[in-house]
């Protein structure tokens, strides 16, 4: 069995699914940088009080199970968006059974497309589902976040108790900052985040 623990740094943001769609720019996938850029400061210009949104505890959890994590440096994969996760699973034989733990505010688990991609950072979860059968799933998800899916609710196991890291072994470690999701005066706690295996491993 090989393990995959993929983080997305919008979990972590202190705020609920109803902050997030007021406060937050509509985001996609793939937007580009500087239209993205101007999209959040209209947001900050509009809503002053975005810039006080911080953390959850979580964080703090998460960062210090990084520092213990044993696993090779060739294995770590940091991006901008979670479609990228694809590189790192794709160098995993198909015949291995994978297990994939996924800290997310999202389930992943969606059908759309964006801007026709096949595979995109809403829907990758359910592509690897869809193509490699012996795939396991636990998503560590927030309170409030949505769960279901077309089909209902998100068919794998799923909780919104951190703790349950603690219960898996693993071989990979995939962290993505998500931008439109993630406010950009929270950048830096994401690349502390990030640090924190970089400099372990280095």
């Amino acid at each position: 069995m090989v393990g995959i623990l993929s983080i997305d740094f919008d979990y972590f943001i202190d705020a609920s699914s109803g902050e997030r769609d007021r406060y937050f720019p509509p985001g996609n996938d793939g937007i580009p940088v500087d239209k993205l850029e101007l999209m959040w400061k209209e947001r900050y210009l509009r809503y002053p009080e975005l810039r006080e949104i911080g953390l959850i505890k979580d964080y703090v959890i998460v960062k210090n199970y990084l520092r213990l994590l044993n696993i090779k440096r060739d294995n770590f994969y940091k991006s901008d968006s979670h479609k990228e996760i694809r590189k790192l699973i794709d160098r995993i034989p198909w015949n291995e059974d994978l297990r994939i733990v996924n800290i997310d505010f999202h389930h992943d688990y969606y059908h759309y497309f964006t801007a026709g991609e096949y595979y995109n950072c809403g829907n990758w979860l359910r592509r690897v589902v869809e193509e490699r059968p012996n795939v396991s799933i636990k998503w560590i998800r927030r309170e409030d976040s949505q769960t279901l899916s077309l089909e209902g609710e998100f068919p794998f196991e799923h909780t919104s108790d951190i703790q349950a890291i603690y219960e898996e072994s693993f071989d990979y470690l995939f962290i993505c900052r998500s931008p439109e999701w993630s406010p950009p005066h929270l950048s830096n706690k994401y690349e502390e985040l990030a640090a924190v295996f970089t400099t372990k491993t280095a």
